[in-house]
């Protein structure tokens, strides 16, 4: 059997929410060992320890569903291909098992505020002292210096600090209108797989780990890159654009029919503008001076956006971009999330793969990044239920008897369930309710 590229290697992810365990599950999808260390009994923000107001992106309804935590899409989506266990760091027994995982292991993504590491005791300088050749990842929002290293955030702080929250936004709108986006996140996912495989290329070529300094604001800042040479070389301030572009037009999202049916069409020359009008059986737009040119569309393209939304409005837009493409027109139909499971084109490159979850069942996520001539990837794992591989780490890794991972169990250093009040902080949970939840 052809071993995967990172086989033999193993990964601590003590990371939330989805830069860091998406980084680790990349990881995970190239061969290596992922073991999910999560909170207990502190629910992170990704499992509701009771079932949300909202259904959405939840598998089951109501509020008698059994463990919550284990049915929300945006944990489960990523915290594929890896091992789950749980560990109290703040008790002496948690943190002492932590350690030993350490030192078996290769390397260690953390993505706590900055500080928080070190007030537990687990720290890189610690680490290395246990462990001199591990590679380890700390990836707060800000970094671990500078005056912004005690701010706490996610990937919706750094999109509102790093100026993506604006820019994202239209012309006639404030930013409260802006809808949430997770960019950083996926940005600083894949940033940290990379510094992961560069940090053990280090290894391989001189026997000594590293600790990488990881800030997730500082990774996303090049994808704002024209906006901050623009500012830098000619002191123009970057304004939002909606769906329009800096130079080209036509360029934005056009009406077709049905109900809120869209096409994205781009125009980038002239000779894509002129097989636009060919297509659209208007050629009497070309004889029109407002869009003559590259310039001249742009301009008016107040106008022009209002012509090609009358034409797209009674089009199809699975048919419509289909013909706009043969044309040699850059266009694409705006699909819906149940659109990309229908789409031939998706499923033909394996983009969802099928993994049965132990709670939730049978369901497609998403598939590998990357496809391997040699050494293909696949969905080994699902994404695990909380504490599913507690037993499978703590006696056949560390060692441990069932006794002690009972005894763990009934001092509260590990546990597969999380009290209603688990997400909460010790002020709300004084404050509140009763609440009961199935487990």
């Amino acid at each position: 059997m052809v071993r995967l590229p990172l086989e033999g290697i193993r990964v601590i992810d003590l990371s939330e929410v989805w830069a860091g365990p998406m980084g680790a599950s990349l990881l995970g999808d190239m061969g290596a060992q992922v073991i999910k260390v999560e909170s207990y009994p502190r629910a992170p923000q990704t499992r509701p320890p009771v079932p949300p107001a909202s259904s959405l992106g939840f598998a089951g309804q109501g509020t008698d569903v059994s463990r919550p935590w284990d049915r929300a899409a945006v944990h489960n989506m990523a915290n594929r291909n890896k091992y789950g266990i749980t560990l109290n760091l703040r008790e002496p027994r948690g943190k002492e098992l932590f350690v030993e995982l350490v030192a078996l292991s290769d390397v260690l993504i953390e993505g706590y505020s900055a500080g928080t590491a070190e007030r537990l005791g687990l720290d890189y300088p610690v680490l290395r002292g246990v462990n001199p050749a591990l590679v380890m990842i700390s990836m707060p929002g800000w970094g671990t210096v500078g005056p912004y290293q005690g701010y706490v955030t996610l990937g919706s702080g750094i999109d509102s600090t790093s100026g993506h929250h604006y820019l994202r936004g239209y012309p006639d709108a404030d930013p409260s209108q802006t809808m949430a986006c997770v960019h950083s996140d996926a940005v600083a996912a894949v940033t940290a797989a990379y510094a992961a495989l560069t940090g053990l290329f280090y290894r391989r070529r001189s026997g000594r780990g590293q600790w990488i300094d990881l800030s997730q604001a500082e990774a996303f800042l090049p994808h704002l890159g024209y906006s901050l040479l623009d500012y830098a070389m000619n002191r123009r301030g970057a304004q939002p654009l909606g769906n329009h572009d800096r130079w080209m037009a036509p360029h934005s999202c056009y009406p077709c029919r049905g109900e809120e049916e869209w096409i994205a069409i781009c125009v980038s020359t002239d000779q894509e503008w002129q097989a636009l009008c060919r297509a659209a059986g208007h050629l009497e737009w070309q004889e029109d001076p407002r869009f003559s040119g590259v310039d001249d569309r742009w301009r008016n393209q107040d106008a022009l956006d209002a012509l090609i939304s009358q034409w797209t409005q009674e089009q199809d837009k699975r048919e419509l971009a289909e013909r706009l493409q043969q044309a040699g027109v850059p266009a694409g139909a705006v699909l819906r999330d149940v659109e990309l499971f229908e789409d031939a084109h998706l499923a033909r490159r394996g983009a969802f793969e099928e993994a049965t979850h132990k709670v939730v069942g049978r369901t497609r996520n998403p598939g590998m990044l990357w496809k391997y001539s040699e050494t293909p990837l696949r969905l080994r794992l699902a994404p695990n239920a909380l504490a599913e591989h507690n037993a499978l780490v703590f006696r056949q890794l560390l060692g441990l008897s069932s006794d002690q991972c009972q005894a763990l169990e009934a001092q509260g250093v590990t546990g597969d369930t999380y009290a209603p009040e688990a997400s909460l902080d010790a002020r709300d949970q004084a404050m509140a309710p009763a609440v009961s939840v199935q487990a």
